[in-house]
C-alpha cells in the first residue's frame, strides 16, 4: 500500500478517520474562534423549547459569531414562541408558511438554507446545553475542516427548572452539576466509541453515531451532500450522517460539548419498532451496512458499486459484452454509467446498416429498458452517494466475481483507491476501484504537485494489484463475443471443475483397477467434502445438480456403472 509523504507546507489530511493524528482537541491558550455558527432547531409543539433557547443564550461563544433558527414545525397548531430568554441572534420560522412538507428533516432543511454559517449545529428542542456547548463543538472545525461532530448528553426523566433558572445555571456552569452522569441511562453510542478509540479507529462506518440532538458539521462538507432527504419522518438524521461520510465527513466524538437531553430518547424505549420502520429506508438509501439488505437482484436508490465506462463509435462493438459481463457478476448491486455521444443519435431517416454510429444505436436500444445503466454524455466527476466508483474501460472482460473481488479487496484493505494492472491497456487506462468518501475529502487537496490519486493515498491509502486478482482480462482477445452471458455462481463452478475432475479421476481408475468394488471415488470424495463442510456442500451440490438439469447426477451414475463392471 502507498501512502505518500504529505507536504510540509500543505494543511494535514486526515487519514480515514484517524482525527487525533491532526488534532487532539487541544487549542492555544491565546486561541479564539473565528467561524460562525447556525443553530437549526425544529420545534413541533415543543414544550421544552424555552430551556434550549435559554441554555443557547448563555453560551460562551461569541455572539456575532452565532445565530439560532427555530422551525415551527406544528402546522399552526400550538405554534411555539420565542421566549425573554432567547440568544439575541434568534429568528423564528413558521414551516407552514414557508413549505407543504412537515418534519423534522423538512424543517432542518428550511433551516440550513436560511442559514449561511460555516458551521451547521442541529439542535432538538427538548437540549439543555451547557455554558461551553457550541465553543467545544465548533473548536474542531477551526483546525480540521471536514470536522462532523458529536456531542455528549445525558438523559433526564424530571427537573424542576424555570427559563430563567436555566439561563443563570447555564450561565454560571452549575447546570452540570444538578445530575450525575453515571446514574442516567447511558447511550448506545458510548459503547461504539470504546470499541473504536473514539471513532479514531472508525474509518467512518459509524456515521450512525452522528446524531441530530446535538451534532455539528461543516458546510463546507454539508454543500458537497444532496442535503436533507425530506422523503424521512423517522431516521433522517441517520441519513444525513451516511452522506456526510461519503462526502469525507471526519467523525468526532466530543466528550466536552455535554448537554441535558429533556425526558428519554427516541429508541430508548421502542427500539425494535423504529430499527423495523427505519432499516427499509435505510436499505434504499445506505449500502453500508451490508446487513440491510437482505436480497440479492434488487435494483435499489443507492447502488454499492457504480461502474463508469465509456463508448465511443469506434468501440461501440465491445459495449454490449463488456456491460452484459458487469450486469451478470455475482456481486448485483452495481450501476452502469455509460458514457458516450448519445445526443447524435436521432430518429430521423438513415442507412442504417452503412450508419457510423449504426452500433452506437444497437448499444442503447439493448440495454435501453434496463434502468442499471444510466447513458450520459460526460464523464461524472463524483458518483455520490454511491460508495465506491469504479473505471474501467470499455474493452475490459469480466468473470462472474470480478466485481465482488475488487469490492472485497478494497473494502476489506480500507484503501481509497486500487488499481489493477490491466491486460492490452496502459497504466492511465487501467482498472480503477475508488472509495468514495476517500475521493471526497481529496479531490480538495489536489495541486500542481499532488494528483488525485496521490491526495486518495493521502486519506486512505493507495495500492495496485495484478489483473488475475479480479480476473480482468482484454475484450479484444476474445473471439466469443456473440456467447450468451450469464452469471456464474462460483460455488456451482467449482462444483463443476471438481465433478470434472472426479470424472477424469474415475475413468482413469476403471481403465487401472477394473475389478474396484464397493465405495467409489466419487462418493468418497463427496462424503468427505460434506463432512468438511458440516453438510453444506451437499445441500449446494443438490442445487447445482438441479440447476444443470440433472447432468451431475447422470454423470455420476454412468461412473458408478462403469466402476462396478
Amino acid at each position: 500500500m502507498t501512502r505518500p509523504g504529505q507536504h510540509a507546507d500543505a494543511q494535514p489530511i486526515v487519514f480515514r478517520n484517524h482525527w487525533r493524528d491532526v488534532f487532539d482537541g487541544t487549542v492555544p491558550d491565546d486561541w479564539e474562534p473565528t467561524l460562525s455558527v447556525s443553530v437549526i432547531i425544529p420545534a413541533y409543539k415543543s414544550k421544552t423549547l424555552e430551556f434550549t433557547l435559554a441554555s443557547l443564550a448563555a453560551q460562551d461563544y461569541p455572539e456575532h459569531l452565532l445565530e439560532v433558527v427555530v422551525l415551527d414545525d406544528g402546522g399552526g397548531e400550538e405554534p411555539v414562541e420565542i421566549g425573554e430568554y432567547a440568544h439575541p441572534n434568534t429568528r423564528l420560522i413558521r414551516v407552514h408558511e414557508v413549505s407543504d412538507g412537515w418534519g423534522r428533516s423538512n424543517a432542518t432543511d428550511i433551516g440550513i438554507k436560511a442559514t449561511t454559517g460555516d458551521i451547521i449545529y442541529w439542535v432538538d428542542s427538548d437540549m439543555i446545553l451547557f455554558r461551553d456547548n457550541v465553543r467545544q463543538h465548533a473548536k474542531w472545525a477551526h483546525f480540521i475542516p471536514e470536522a462532523a461532530t458529536i456531542g455528549d448528553k445525558g438523559f433526564i426523566e424530571t427537573w424542576d427548572y424555570t427559563p430563567e433558572q436555566v439561563f443563570e445555571k447555564v450561565r454560571d456552569d452549575s447546570i452540570r452539576d444538578d445530575y450525575d452522569p453515571a446514574e442516567l441511562y447511558e447511550h448506545w453510542s458510548m459503547e461504539i466509541y470504546r470499541s473504536t478509540d473514539e471513532l479514531n479507529d472508525s474509518n467512518g462506518r459509524n456515521y450512525s453515531t452522528h446524531m441530530g440532538a446535538t451534532a455539528t458539521v461543516t458546510r463546507e462538507v454539508y454543500d458537497r451532500t444532496f442535503g436533507q432527504d425530506t422523503r424521512l419522518h423517522l431516521g433522517e438524521d441517520t441519513e444525513i450522517a451516511y452522506q456526510l461520510w461519503q462526502a469525507g465527513a471526519v467523525f468526532i466524538p466530543v466528550h466536552e460539548a455535554l448537554a441535558w437531553h429533556m425526558g428519554p430518547g427516541t429508541v430508548q424505549h421502542q427500539g425494535e419498532k423504529v430499527a423495523w420502520h427505519n432499516n427499509v429506508h435505510f436499505a434504499q438509501r445506505m449500502p453500508i451496512p451490508r446487513y440491510r439488505r437482505t436480497a440479492d437482484n434488487r435494483i435499489w436508490e443507492v447502488p454499492l458499486l457504480t461502474v463508469v465506462t465509456e463508448v465511443t463509435a469506434e468501440t461501440a462493438k465491445w459495449a454490449r459484452p463488456a456491460i452484459d459481463r458487469i450486469l451478470n457478476n455475482t456481486q448485483t448491486d452495481v450501476h452502469v454509467v455509460l458514457v458516450g455521444p448519445w445526443s447524435e443519435l436521432h430518429e430521423g431517416r438513415r442507412r442504417m446498416l452503412a450508419d457510423p454510429l449504426n452500433e452506437l444505436y444497437l448499444v442503447r436500444e439493448w440495454f435501453r429498458t434496463d434502468n442499471r445503466v444510466k447513458f450520459v454524455e460526460e464523464r461524472p466527476e463524483t458518483v455520490f452517494p454511491s460508495p465506491f466508483r469504479i473505471d474501467m474501460p470499455i474493452t475490459v472482460a469480466l468473470e462472474s466475481t470480478s466485481l465482488q473481488a475488487m469490492y472485497r479487496k478494497i473494502d476489506q484493505e480500507q484503501h481509497g483507491a486500487v488499481r489493477y494492472f490491466t491486460p492490452g491497456h496502459g497504466n492511465d487506462e487501467a482498472v480503477t476501484i475508488w472509495n468514495s468518501y476517500a475521493v471526497a475529502r481529496a479531490t480538495k487537496y489536489v495541486t500542481g504537485e499532488r494528483t488525485l490519486i496521490d491526495a486518495v493515498a493521502d486519506v486512505s491509502g493507495f495500492e495496485w494489484a495484478a489483473g488475475d486478482e479480479a480476473k480482468i482480462s482484454d475484450l479484444r482477445d476474445h473471439d466469443d463475443l456473440d456467447q450468451r452471458i450469464v452469471r456464474v455462481d462460483p460455488i456451482v463452478a467449482r462444483l463443476e471443475k471438481d465433478l470434472w475432475r472426479m470424472t477424469k479421476r474415475a475413468e482413469a481408475a476403471e481403465a487401472e483397477a477394473a475389478d474396484l468394488r464397493g465405495v467409489t471415488l466419487t462418493r468418497q470424495i463427496a462424503r468427505r467434502a460434506n463432512g468438511a463442510t458440516g453438510g453444506a456442500a451437499g445441500r449446494v451440490a443438490r442445487k447445482a445438480n438441479d440447476a444443470l438439469g440433472g447432468l451431475p447426477s447422470r454423470a455420476a451414475r454412468r461412473i458408478r456403472r462403469g466402476l462396478s463392471r
